[in-house]
């Protein structure tokens, strides 16, 4: 039998400090021959945010473009890879709390997504007709209090449970990676991103936006300058693929 082709795709990344944070701890990988995208976001609790999700992401790079990989991806393997080098690099910043950060990566396949996750940036599938669907579970107290809920319970969650984060790149030796696949349609669209983005807009308003016209940098780039319009309270990353 044939294999199926894959899917003929634009994409497109920014990354933006914002209007009221000094720097920008987010870093974002594209690699549209590979069909490889990822996006990191540094802790900002912890020390060089910026530092972490740069390793992360050159870390990534250097792994990918080793000889003799042919695009075969283990996330398990990559994402322990990554997390050995942004952990050996906080030891060297600061022995006694290290450094951290988010990780979202897939890898395009034939007629489907491969995700790697850890943290609380994300990846959205947006399909005609349909809802927009979050692929990733936010590692946070708030989701882990949530997934506990039996129907009917009521249970007061504080504000900061949903930025505090329960997994991470960097902040230990050994890690726990969500990793799954997704069938991918033509006319799907998908949206890497870190929380700069969803701290400012709505999933329906992200719906509204990227339906708007056929250009992922025309979409990106939209985002970014809403979420400046609003206040830009963090570092504002996207990466957006247009099937």
């Amino acid at each position: 039998m044939a294999e199926t082709p894959t899917l003929p795709f634009q994409a497109y990344g920014q990354t933006d400090r914002g209007l009221q944070r000094e720097r920008n701890e987010d870093a974002f990988l594209a690699l549209p021959k590979q069909g490889f995208f990822a996006i990191a976001d540094g802790l900002g609790g912890l020390p060089e945010g910026a530092v972490a999700s740069m390793v992360a992401i050159e870390g990534l790079q250097e792994i990918l473009s080793a000889p003799g990989r042919n695009g075969k991806v283990s996330f398990d393997e990559l994402f322990n890879a990554v997390n050995t080098l942004v952990y050996a690099e906080g030891r060297k910043i600061s022995a006694d709390v290290g450094i951290g950060t988010t990780l979202t990566a897939l890898k395009i396949g034939r007629g489907h997504l491969e995700v790697g996750h850890v943290g609380d940036s994300g990846l959205l599938l947006f399909r005609p007709g349909q809802e927009v669907r979050q692929l990733t579970t936010d590692h946070t107290m708030a989701e882990e209090m949530r997934a506990r809920l039996r129907p009917g319970d009521n249970l007061y969650i504080p504000d900061y449970y949903t930025h505090t984060l329960t997994r991470c790149i960097g902040q230990a030796g050994e890690i726990e990676v969500d990793h799954f696949a997704v069938p991918v349609l033509a006319g799907d669209r998908l949206v890497l991103y870190t929380d700069g983005v969803t701290k400012v807009l709505e999933l329906n308003e992200l719906t509204q936006q990227i339906w708007l016209d056929d250009s992922p940098e025309k979409f990106v780039e939209r985002l970014i300058h809403i979420a400046n319009q609003r206040g830009g309270p963090d570092n504002i990353t996207a990466v957006a693929i247009f099937f």
